[in-house]
This record gives structure tokens, sequence and C-alpha cells, in this order.
């Protein structure tokens, strides 16, 4: 736009919030209806084409409506692959590397993000290089797409379906040894037939389910604050918040995505199962937060004296800090801690849920927010200063709500999450204090479904104390029968 006022803003806004849109209805949906009936390879197909299918509409686009609904095709596509995409890395890579290849999953964002930055900045002076930007869409989904043709769908989901043979064929390509192959496939077998008895739960018994609800709330808040506390807000908005501020070289528009990678790559292959992820997710908003307030604080004294003298460097640099804390541990934390800690019964719809906050509320929120803040009032000062406020309320957050998972099974990692009432939240609260482990883990011998349901009692059983799950008297039968039918 010729002015870069609030109208103009809001059109910003509208216009990255198709994307949004686009990928939270299809992360949501496309779980049950795409990735679980139709396969994981099918589906990164489908994302991949309907990406470049985005790509093509907006870069040919001749008006804002056609250019929006080039965004939200293109968001669509996102949504199902960013779906499809961690669970078929899950279910192909061996577990002692699992964790590294999330780790190159997210790495491969960022470098995405460095590309598209280094783009942008040398085409963003012509004419329609604005064109040329998007129209790699196009080529990336088309590629994409292509190759996914000479890749297996993952053993897992061949063998939910009965195709074993294959199953045991794929699975012995990637391990490289048959036997290692099919005792792997074993164990598969054993988890789908354990999926199978306890069943999905419906979206219903989500909302209706204390114990379910209370844990599928704490995700999505995680995912939530993930984004309203400015890492997107930088990397859509960071030209415009340069540019407010008078700082537009080449160093301010890739030195912030490249301390996001370096971030990632140290806190994904060298931290997080080290340290663990409540240390990273506490003291990298911690630090997200500092650098937010001293870049905002800086940016308000200075004025508009920003690009004179060293104000414009500091800010800069705060902004470098932000990006590489949140690499180190929100930018793959997040999305790490949500698949961790969700009950085998909900999962499925549980992480589509919190992913769609993610690419729902919280990126249409800080889309809209973030350019009207910029070209306001508030100005580029006034927006980091806003982003350093809500990090600094998440902090608490993740201190008192965030357990400890690192190295622990399901079976540990559910109770720790099962609370009810407000008292018992208090006790989760002081237990993270204590400990960082919630409600308190299982006992050393995993609770079996079948040790639960043994707990419950038998109809028309009458007198005497009841036998809680983990074989002592107990005062609360009606929990017991509840946590029986949780799991």
């Amino acid at each position: 736009p010729e002015h870069d006022d609030t109208a103009a803003a809001f059109e910003k806004g509208l216009t990255v919030n198709g994307f949004n849109i686009g990928a939270a209805i299809s992360a949501v949906l496309c779980g049950h209806l795409i990735v679980d009936r139709h396969g994981r390879k099918p589906a990164l197909i489908l994302g991949s084409l309907l990406f470049a299918l985005g790509g093509l509409v907006q870069s040919t686009a001749v008006s804002g409506p056609m250019l929006i609904t080039g965004r939200l095709i293109a968001g669509v596509g996102v949504g199902v692959t960013s779906c499809a995409g961690p669970a078929y890395i899950a279910e192909v890579a061996p577990s002692k590397i699992r964790g590294a290849m999330v780790g190159i999953y997210q790495s491969n964002i960022c470098l995405a993000i460095v590309g598209a930055s280094l783009l942008n900045y040398y085409d963003h002076t012509m004419p329609t290089g604005w064109r040329w930007s998007l129209s790699v869409q196009i080529f990336l989904g088309v590629i994409t797409a292509l190759g996914l043709f000479f890749c297996s769908d993952t053993p897992r989901f061949l063998e939910s379906v009965g195709r074993s043979e294959e199953a045991v064929r794929v699975l012995t390509a990637l391990r490289g040894d048959q036997q290692v192959a099919r005792q792997e496939l074993d164990n598969v077998r054993e988890e789908l037939e354990e999926e199978r008895s306890i069943g999905s739960a419906s979206w219903g018994e989500i909302f209706v389910n204390k114990y379910f609800r209370n844990v599928v709330i704490l995700g999505c808040l995680v995912q939530f604050f993930q984004i309203m506390t400015g890492i997107n807000a930088m990397v859509s908005f960071g030209g415009t918040l340069f540019a407010d501020l008078g700082v537009t070289s080449i160093a301010s528009t890739l030195t912030p995505p490249l301390s996001f990678l370096i971030g990632n790559t140290i806190g994904g292959f060298g931290l997080v199962d080290r340290l663990g992820r409540r240390t990273l997710l506490i003291w990298g908003m911690a630090g997200m937060a500092l650098s937010m307030l001293a870049g905002g604080i800086v940016a308000l004294v200075a004025g508009e004296h920003t690009s004179e003298g060293g104000a414009g460097y500091v800010i800069i640099a705060m902004i470098v800090c932000y990006m590489f804390s949140f690499g180190i541990s929100w930018g793959f934390g997040a999305w790490l801690y949500i698949s961790e800690i969700m009950p085998l019964r909900v999962r499925g719809k549980a992480v589509g849920l919190c992913t769609g906050v993610n690419w729902g509320p919280a990126n249409v929120i800080s889309a809209f927010i973030t350019p009207m803040m910029i070209t306001g009032p508030m100005g580029a000062g006034g927006t980091l200063l806003f982003f350093g406020v809500v990090s600094t309320f998440v902090v608490p957050f993740a201190v008192f709500c965030l357990p400890e998972t690192k190295g622990r099974t399901l079976e540990e990692i559910t109770p720790m999450f099962r609370f009810a009432t407000l008292g018992d939240f208090l006790t989760f609260v002081r237990g993270n204090l204590s400990a960082g482990n919630g409600m308190g883990l299982s006992s050393s011998a995993p609770v079996s479904l079948p040790r639960l349901l043994d707990a419950r009692p038998a109809k028309g059983e009458t007198g005497g104390s009841k036998v809680g799950v983990e074989g002592q008297p107990s005062s609360n039968p009606d929990a017991e029968n509840e946590m029986a039918e949780e799991v």
C-alpha cells in the first residue's frame, strides 16, 4: 500500500488470516477424516497439491479476494500436512532417533523462514516481487507431491488396514533387518489391539470428561501461548516492524531467523533429552520475555531516533535473543509436549484440537493485532513491549502447570495430569513446584487396562471397601470408576 496506515494493517491481517483459518479448520478435521482413514502418504500428497494450487491462485491474483482465496486453499493444504507430517515421521523413525527427526522437521521450517526472508529482501522493491515470492509455493508443493509417490505409507497404517505383508516389506527396507522388522511389527500389532480395545473418545466425551477436558485445555493453552508470545508476529511482520524502526539492512532481515535455526538445533538435538521439556519451556519463555521487554523499552526511549546510534542494533540484538530463546524451547517444545501428555483414548482428536487452536485463534489474533499495533499509537516499541508482557505472564503458567515428561512412559505421564476439582488443581500445582511431576507418578508397575477394569465394582457388589488401582483401599470408588473409563 502507498500508506501503511490502520486500514492497510487490517488488510494485511485479513490476507495473512486467510491462510491461518484454512490451516486451523483442516488441522482439526483431517486427522480423523483423511490421515487415519486413507493413510499418511495420500494425506501428504493431497496437502502438497493444495499448497501448490493455493500458490498458483495467489501468484496470479488480480484482486484482494482472489489473493485471500489462494491463501485459504494453501492454508488447508498446510493444515493437512502439519497433521500428517509428524505422524509419518513418528511411525517410520526408529525410537532412538525419533526426537532428532522431530528436530530435523522443525529445522527445515527454520531453513524455509531464512530462505523466504532472503528472497523477500531482494524482491520486495520489485513491482511484481510479491508474485515471485508466492509462486515458490507452486514448485515446492509439486516437487513434494511427486517425491511422495516414491515413498511408501507407514508400516503402522498398513498394518492397521490389514496389509501386513506390505507392512513387513516396508519396515524391513527401513530397518535393514527382517527379524528386527518383524519384532517391531509385533509390537505395533499389540499397540493397535490395545487402541481398538480402548476405543476412541467422541468429541463430546473430550469436553464432558473432566480429566480429558483439563489436559486438553492445558495443551490448547500451550499452543495458544506459543504463538501469542510473538513468534509469528516477528516472522510475518518483521519487515514492517524493522521498517518502522528505520532498520532495513540485510543483517536485520537474516540474523533473527538464523538465530531461530541455531536455537532449534541446540534445543532439539542437544538439550531437550538432557535438561528436559519443563526446564526448557520455563527458561526459554523467561528469555523471550526479557528480550522483548528490553527491546520494547529501548525502542520507546529512542523514539524516532532508533536508526541513529546504537538503539537500532540493540533492538535487533534483543529480537535475535528472543528468536534464539524461542527456537531452543517453545519452537519445537510446544509440539513435542502436547503429543506426549494426551491420553491414548483422545490423542488423535486432542492433538488436532490443540493444533487448531495454534493455527486458528492464536494465529488469527496475532495476525490482526500485530500490524495494527505497529502502525497505530503503540508503534514498534509498544508492540515489542506487549509481547514481552504476554511472555512474562506465561512464565508462571509454565512453572505451575507443565510437569516434566522427559523419559517417562504414557502410563506414568497420564496420572500426572489427572485433576478434576480446584483442590486437585492446587495439588497439581504443588507437585509441579516441588518435584515437577504434577499429581504424581504412577507406581513402578504401569497400571494396565485390565487392572483398572478389575478395580471397578461388579454389578450388585455391596459392602466392604473398594480396591483402588494401586491395590489399596479406595475412599472414592466413583473416582476409580471414572479413571477406568478414562483409560
